[in-house]
């Protein structure tokens, strides 16, 4: 059976700084599912291929991070009544988000892909790369769901205060990705498509291994026929939870669409540098990203255990590694950006 992990006792740093680590690590290795498309695409085909890849990566960010949110906020509520020792309730939630995630994901995945094509157009994506282009992002959007599936029961479990069993299971994904993506581009010649059908079936399988790990691991996660009833009102709790999370994490995007939008006016090879600055970008915020995930679960063990003062112990906590964090980031980012460039894509001709 797995060790689920209560922190509702001891000091709050050490408890959310060994509760984020894991965390990082598997939000670096989700980055590296779009960082290796990219490299692996431009290196091997081009700067087209770089370009097709990145032509509408605010869309995929304002799309996947509204699932990915989503997925976090359902978790809020299991880890409040998991802090609250109430299972049956907890299970409960469980159920009803696996639920509402089904919908949700499948009703997101048709409607964006119906309007794949609109959305690139409405971005003012170069002709060249069109066809690319349009091919990777349908794939990603045919994938949400398993995305969304991958993401809801990793959420899940950190609220149990499980943080390292989502990670292993992600680095396993992520090592597949790498050999799916040399796989689809190399030998079947598949192109930008390759490299997204490579992310969304590594994606599929991690969400698959999670899922039954999940249901098999965890005792006090095995439903009872009638815990796994659709209720409106833990649904409501869920959607008042998931849904403005989803939107926190996804609005930010709204500021890269317009901008991306006029950068891919200015041809290829500004949609190419864009897209190798986005990935470096993306990469280096995840941490910021952790440390709020694990606060939502440290936040709802503490509240559903009726200890608010620990929050704010939290808040402090958490504030403190951010400030340390950012002073690191700026450093490295100052110093090193043409090195973080090469790795990217290898330029065809004798210029850099």
């Amino acid at each position: 059976m797995a060790t689920s992990k209560e922190m509702t006792e001891g000091r709050a740093l050490p408890l959310i700084f060994s509760f984020t680590l894991p965390l990082l690590l598997g939000n670096l290795l989700q980055q590296t599912y779009s960082l290796v498309d990219a490299a692996i695409a431009g290196k091997f085909l081009g700067i087209n291929a770089l370009a097709s890849v990145g032509a509408s990566t605010s869309v995929i960010f304002l799309i996947l991070g509204f699932c990915n949110g989503c997925c976090g906020g359902f978790g809020i509520p299991v880890a409040q009544k998991f802090g609250a020792r109430d299972y049956e309730t907890m299970r409960r939630y469980v159920s009803v988000s696996l639920q509402l995630a089904a919908v949700m994901s499948v009703v997101i995945a048709v409607i964006a892909s119906l309007y794949c094509a609109d959305i690139l157009q409405m971005m003012r994506t170069p002709e060249i790369i069109f066809t690319g282009a349009y091919n990777y992002l349908l794939v990603t959007f045919i994938g949400i769901p398993c995305t969304f599936f991958y993401n809801l029961p990793s959420s899940i479990i950190r609220a149990l205060g499980d943080s390292k069993t989502p990670f292993w299971f992600l680095l396993f994904s992520t090592v597949l990705n790498i050999l799916l993506d040399l796989f689809c581009i190399l030998v079947l010649d598949w192109g930008v498509a390759g490299a997204a059908i490579a992310t969304v079936f590594s994606q599929g399988v991690s969400a698959g291994l999670c899922y039954v790990y999940m249901m098999r691991r965890f005792d006090m996660l095995k439903t009872t026929p009638a815990e796994r009833r659709f209720d409106k009102a833990l649904a409501r709790t869920l959607l008042y939870i998931g849904v403005p999370m989803g939107l926190q994490f996804s609005i930010t995007a709204i500021g890269s669409i317009m901008l991306q939008s006029a950068n891919n006016a200015l041809g290829t090879a500004c949609v190419a540098a864009f897209t190798a600055a986005m990935r470096i970008k993306t990469f280096f915020m995840c941490p910021f990203e952790s440390l709020g995930m694990a606060m939502a679960t440290y936040s709802g063990q503490n509240y559903g255990a009726g200890k608010p003062e620990r929050i704010w112990q939290g808040v402090k906590a958490s504030t403190l590694m951010m400030i340390i964090y950012w002073a690191f980031t700026f450093c490295v980012l100052m110093l090193g950006p043409a090195r973080l460039r090469c790795f990217l894509w290898k330029p065809r001709s004798g210029k850099s």
